[in-house]
């Protein structure tokens, strides 16, 4: 507002919240004399007034542009907003899309797996159904010409392979094949069998030894049931005539004769080791088989003819210094038999010996038959 020698004064006070006129024109006109100017401020206050009026104008204007700029700027910034979320959304979408496509991806990669999966095992099935025919068709052959050690091998790869088809037994191609495989096994054993039975008839070890022994091999891949039968026959076999000779219930069979036993089986052991033992594979151990199978068959003779001895009616009893000649003898003999088989134990001809069975050799193989009876010599004693 200005003042009354014409200047403005400090526009504060009309700013100011508690504003009063009244007071502000007092101010100004504060002595009579100064109300000569009353023109002079109401000029300078309709000036002043003008100056108000055109800041106002310009401020509304400007104010008005600014709207205009706020209202563009928001609504820009709506739309940018709209643009953002559609934005977002189109993402939202696409990473929905994306995750589908990676979820089919992998559903697709683990069909793809399995199907490589079971392709391989087909393949691998098939190839292996394929080397089981072709090594069945050879197998036969090479068992029609004999040629066992070739046999033996291609059997083990034939009885490795079916035992892969067990699960497909019933497809009935593979069942069959698999009653081939089975029928072949048969009749190779029963083939062998009939070779060692005819060369033995027949006298012709020397000459077909090495075929036997390629034979054996062909034994072993059928398995130890194979194996046991073959041994238990020829144990049978070269004990028969000794069972025949040395009968229980014949003189020959007599404890008088004993010594000729004894003596009659280190020829067969010497004949064994001089002419078969090439034939068999040293794991059968067929010299302790055939020990085991002579020294069983003894205790029994031994135990009928001591049985019947003192079972005798005719006023005849057991002789005593024959009984312990026979026990001197028998243990010596045990000895003989328990050091050339010393590091393994008594074998049964129809198993096998495990580590664990391997305790006494052959102790008492044969003279367990005389204990019962040392009471006999006991009784002599005391008379």
């Amino acid at each position: 507002m200005p003042q009354a020698n014409g200047t403005v004064p400090n526009p504060s006070s009309l700013d100011s919240a508690e504003y009063n006129p009244i007071d502000h024109l007092n101010a100004i006109f504060s002595h009579p004399s100064t109300l000569s100017s009353i023109s002079k401020t109401s000029s300078a206050l309709s000036k002043h007034q003008d100056e108000i009026e055109r800041e106002i104008s310009n401020l509304v204007q400007r104010q008005s542009i600014s709207d205009v700029q706020s209202v563009r700027s928001i609504q820009a910034a709506k739309n940018d907003l709209a643009e953002l979320f559609r934005k977002v959304e189109d993402v939202r979408a696409r990473a929905l899309q994306t995750e589908e496509a990676i979820t089919e991806m992998t559903a697709d990669i683990k069909r793809l797996d399995n199907t490589k999966r079971n392709l391989t095992l087909s393949m691998t099935a098939l190839k292996r159904l394929q080397m089981l025919t072709t090594a069945y068709e050879q197998l036969r052959g090479l068992s029609s010409s004999r040629q066992y050690r070739d046999c033996a091998q291609l059997l083990q790869a034939v009885i490795q392979l079916m035992a892969h088809f067990k699960s497909y037994r019933s497809i009935d191609q593979i069942a069959t094949l698999g009653r081939n495989v089975s029928d072949l096994q048969r009749e190779l054993l029963e083939q062998i069998c009939e070779d060692f039975e005819v060369t033995f008839a027949k006298a012709e070890v020397a000459q077909r030894r090495g075929m036997l022994a390629e034979a054996c091999l062909v034994m072993d891949s059928l398995g130890d049931n194979a194996c046991s039968r073959l041994i238990t026959w020829y144990c049978n076999t070269q004990l028969r005539e000794y069972r025949q000779v040395f009968r229980s219930t014949e003189e020959a069979g007599s404890l008088d004769n004993i010594s000729r036993r004894y003596a009659w089986f280190r020829r067969m052991l010497k004949t064994y080791d001089d002419e078969h033992a090439a034939m068999f594979p040293a794991h059968w151990r067929m010299n302790k088989m055939l020990a085991n199978a002579f020294c069983e068959g003894t205790r029994e003779d031994f135990k009928n003819i001591l049985s019947r001895s003192v079972r005798r009616t005719d006023g005849h009893s057991l002789d005593v210094d024959l009984l312990l000649s026979c026990l001197q003898e028998t243990l010596e003999f045990e000895h003989t038999l328990e050091r050339r088989f010393s590091n393994t134990s008594r074998a049964s001809i129809d198993t096998f010996s495990s580590d664990s069975e391997r305790a006494p050799v052959f102790s008492q193989a044969i003279s367990e038959a005389f204990e019962p009876y040392l009471s006999v010599w006991v009784e002599a004693q005391d008379k």
